[in-house]
């Protein structure tokens, strides 16, 4: 019987270990961006906005200040829909803004909605899903 090292030894076996690693190395890089993220506080985020800066993360809480932007785009001739608002979670309020295509059919929100929100801190949060909670 062979021993592990004279298998992965063979031309046919180095082949498939590299593709399998390659494959692993794919899923380890997709899965932040695509796996959840559990809900953080918005006073963390205050309080150490170094640490999540340019992290996804999940924030709960109510929509206030809600305004919205209409433009069409140059090239698409698309209408986009720019969501600007803030979310207060009791520990704290942060900025937001939710772009997407109007014809796609966003969430639209409006002042006092409860929401879910999974974006990027940047400061703000520029968000790429919203779920209302309400």
């Amino acid at each position: 019987m062979q021993d592990l090292a004279q298998m992965t030894a063979h031309p046919v076996m180095k082949t498939a270990t590299k593709r399998m690693g390659l494959m692993l190395l794919a899923l380890g890089l997709l899965a932040p961006s695509t796996w959840a993220t559990e809900p953080v506080k918005i006073n963390s985020l205050q309080t150490y906005s170094e640490a999540y800066k340019m992290k996804v993360v999940q924030v709960e809480g109510t929509v206030s200040g809600y305004q919205i932007h209409h433009f069409i785009g140059n090239n698409t001739k698309l209408e986009k829909c720019i969501q600007d608002f803030t979310v207060d979670d009791g520990t704290g309020t942060v900025q937001a803004s939710y772009a997407a295509i109007c014809q796609m059919g966003p969430v639209m929100l409006k002042d006092g909605d409860q929401v879910t929100i999974e974006g990027h801190f940047l400061g703000t949060l520029d968000v790429r899903s919203v779920r209302k909670n309400n």
